[in-house]
């Protein structure tokens, strides 16, 4: 059972959940500063996202989401990611998480939904943990999993691990209820510090299989959940989207330093005495910035738009859409 209290309005229209976000996005801008120290962002901010629908907003209708698009996602992010990276950061995991409970079987999607859709998850996919197949199910173990961003407001966990079947190998992601996994404290990072990012403990966890969904489903875009839920987001093989989960923040994040470093350098003077905003150098380096910044954010908006349709998932979309993911993030970083 998630402990807060569900609270986000029963409807929203993309538009609708842009402007939630982006009226208390400084507020978490405002908190910044002391969830780096806490390591972890503070329970006012989780609190606030899901009281203006973040959860909801790639949860199927049926279980009281709001069933929207990726590029309704990639938008929110944005706007959380100019205020606060980590915030940003989080938040795009519980919208990514919230999605992929979407996927695994009916069971599991009724187990964690069954008290309202404002749930988060935190995942830890790569596969660490240890698996051994038994009667119905799968035990999990593992003290080494990768690091779990926001796992420590989470009620639920996805883990990732390889089950050895006859020989042949595949890796499946395990999903687990608050009390049956701990959490290690391991994130001491120079930045980044409030995300939170722990490790998920798990010691002979026994997970049925209707808690389990393999990764070549979600690949293939025929995962367990899309026999419920007809919405083409429960299809889009898991390459076409995935990659916004990550880039959005670091877009958002460049995004709100570009802005902020604008309006410090309005005011600024050199040694001369000159302002800094009208030197040519200045100008130019933040005129290429800005392209790119353009060029990132052009970049992701079509490829969340070509994974919002299953209409045309062939192989040429899908080479053309991690081709933009990968080209985004290196012209992010150069742009930041």
């Amino acid at each position: 059972m998630s402990e807060y209290e569900s609270t986000a309005p029963e409807s929203a229209t993309k538009q609708e959940i842009v402007e939630r976000f982006r009226a208390i996005a400084p507020g978490f801008a405002a908190r910044a500063a002391a969830a780096e120290q806490a390591r972890r962002i503070p329970r006012e901010s989780v609190k606030e996202m899901l009281a203006a629908g973040l959860a909801r907003i790639l949860v199927p209708r049926r279980f009281g989401g709001y069933e929207l698009d990726f590029d309704t996602w990639l938008d929110v992010i944005l706007e959380i990611s100019r205020a606060d990276a980590s915030h940003g950061w989080c938040a795009s995991l519980i919208v990514h998480h919230a999605h992929l409970v979407g996927r695994f079987p009916e069971e599991a999607q009724r187990a964690v939904w069954r008290n309202g859709p404002d749930v988060v998850i935190a995942a830890s996919l790569a596969p660490a943990a240890s698996i051994t197949s038994g009667e119905g199910g799968y035990c999990v173990s593992g003290r080494q999993s990768a690091n779990a961003s926001g796992v420590d407001h989470s009620s639920w966990v996805i883990v990732g691990g390889l089950v050895h079947d006859g020989g042949a190998s595949e890796r499946k992601f395990f999903l687990i209820p608050q009390g049956e996994f701990q959490i290690r404290d391991t994130w001491f990072m120079a930045g980044m510090q409030a995300t939170g990012s722990n490790t998920i403990v798990t010691d002979n966890v026994f997970v049925p299989s209707t808690r389990v969904l393999g990764l070549s489903d979600l690949r293939e875009g025929r995962s367990p959940g899309g026999t419920q839920n007809a919405n083409p987001i429960f299809h889009t093989p898991f390459s076409y989207y995935a990659p916004i989960t990550f880039l959005a923040p670091m877009l958002g994040a460049a995004q709100g330093a570009y802005r902020n470093f604008s309006e410090l350098t309005k005011g600024r003077r050199a040694a001369d005495g000159t302002s800094v905003a009208e030197k040519t150098s200045v100008q130019v380096r933040m005129a290429r910035s800005a392209a790119d910044l353009d060029t990132v954010e052009l970049l992701l908006r079509r490829a969340s738009r070509a994974a919002n349709s299953s209409d045309d998932h062939s192989p040429d979309l899908l080479a053309r859409s991690v081709r933009d993911f990968a080209r985004a993030s290196e012209l992010g970083q150069i742009a930041e």
